[in-house]
């Protein structure tokens, strides 16, 4: 090796061992999960929840951090043998992507944690926690699969949306311990778009959507256009049945609230797997209908969306799609809520959520029977939760004037602890 080679080994040596110096000092900062969610944070995580996150990012820190001194060996060993300084130069940098990728998970899951850090907010979501794992145990329970635990976080935006437990993580081999699930500020005290976010968690396990997907097929077999529009939607339908049939109206109402822009209600973008938003909501008027009767506050909305939002409105190619599709709107609604679930041996989702414990005549009972308790009671939090928040968002939908009173009722049982009963 001559002396020019000489100096240029030994800046480039010198060269990976700064870099990797940097990025293992930093990556050892990660040891510390209070370096991206505070302690206060993962104290109110709920110990059933947190312990698995924390144990599967110490993991991935670990692996980290081992690949860096992995890294750091290797340049070592390049110093004496200059036929190993691609090889080292190659470690440092996947050493590099590899921080990138843990550190994209722990801050989102440290913003996820970190969303807790207010004590009211931190009720609210540790109430939701319980309530998104009671939406998914009956189906999971029934099916045979294990019930994931849930970490619900607050986030900015109008949507919710779930990463699901199970999901591989951006870090390769890391997987998601437990169900994150976001939700938005405006819809934190009338959370039905909870229930949407477990449905995908449950479709996923039980193989829902395909299902859904033969079922929207054979009830448009008639119309290939309409059979092509609604095919691909399956996803996000499964996930509105799976809310309807735990909330009722008031997941239709929720959901009409975030979809109702003027701007976008009646455009189909390319690619979106959601459907039409006024597609979407007249298909919960359908639920309604077919689960709850001809007369209600959904025959209302429905006519309301129609009067603000006309077909007219829409693009030229788009208004006989809608046409038909609200035509055949009966027979969808009929077919999403008759899909079979393979992991239920072919029965509906209905067999085990029955939407007539959330019909209109069945919340106002269970306001009467339980009285004022069932706002102050540990016992009606504990058995029937995700009815309470059914009548909240029920009540809040169908009596407007009346609107602001609920949301603060329901803000209080959300937020507050209640007595035993």
């Amino acid at each position: 090796m001559s002396a020019v080679q000489s100096l240029d080994h030994a800046l480039v040596v010198a060269d990976l061992q700064r870099q990797v110096a940097h990025w293992l000092a930093a990556a050892r900062t990660f040891r510390d999960a209070e370096e991206f969610a505070s302690l206060a944070a993962w104290k109110s995580v709920e110990r059933d929840i947190g312990a698995p996150l924390r144990q599967q990012l110490h993991a991935i820190v670990e692996e980290l951090i081992a690949l860096g001194e992995a890294s750091n060996a290797l340049i070592a060993k390049a110093r004496r043998d200059p036929s190993l300084l691609s090889q080292a130069a190659s470690s440092v940098q996947r050493f590099r992507r590899r921080y990138v990728q843990v550190d994209t998970t722990l801050d989102f899951l440290g913003d996820a944690v970190n969303s807790r850090t207010n004590p009211t907010l931190c009720a609210a979501l540790s109430t939701l926690d319980r309530l998104a794992v009671a939406s998914m145990a009956p189906v999971l329970q029934r099916a045979g699969k294990p019930v994931p635990r849930a970490l619900v976080y607050q986030d900015k935006g109008t949507g919710a949306s779930i990463l699901r437990a199970g999901i591989r993580l951006w870090v390769p081999g890391a997987i998601m311990p437990v169900a994150a699930i976001k939700i938005v500020r405006h819809n934190l005290y009338r959370p039905t778009s909870l229930f949407h976010e477990t449905g995908h968690q449950v479709a996923h396990l039980t193989g829902w959507v395909p299902a859904m997907r033969d079922a929207l097929a054979r009830a448009l077999a008639d119309d290939a256009q309409l059979q092509a529009m609604w095919t691909p939607w399956a996803s996000e339908i499964a996930a509105d049945v799976h809310a309807f049939l735990l909330t009722g109206y008031a997941s239709v109402a929720a959901l009409y609230d975030v979809v109702g822009d003027s701007r976008t209600i009646l455009q189909w973008p390319i690619g979106d797997p959601h459907p039409i938003g006024w597609l979407r909501t007249a298909l919960g008027c359908a639920f309604s209908r077919l689960c709850f009767g001809a007369n209600g506050p959904w025959v209302h909305l429905q006519r309301a969306m129609q009067a603000h939002h006309p077909v007219s409105n829409a693009e030229a190619s788009v208004q006989p799609l809608l046409a038909r599709s609200m035509a055949a709107m009966p027979r969808i609604a009929a077919a999403c809520l008759s899909a079979p679930v393979p992991a239920l041996k072919g029965r509906p989702m209905t067999d085990v959520l029955d939407p007539r414990r959330v019909s209109p005549e069945a919340l106002a009972q269970l306001e009467r029977s339980a009285g004022p308790a069932l706002w102050t009671s540990a016992h009606w939090r504990n058995t029937d939760g995700i009815r309470i928040v059914a009548l909240a968002g029920l009540r809040e939908a169908e009596h407007p004037e009346t609107a602001p009173a609920w949301i603060d009722r329901a803000r209080a049982w959300l937020t507050h602890e209640v007595r035993v009963a």
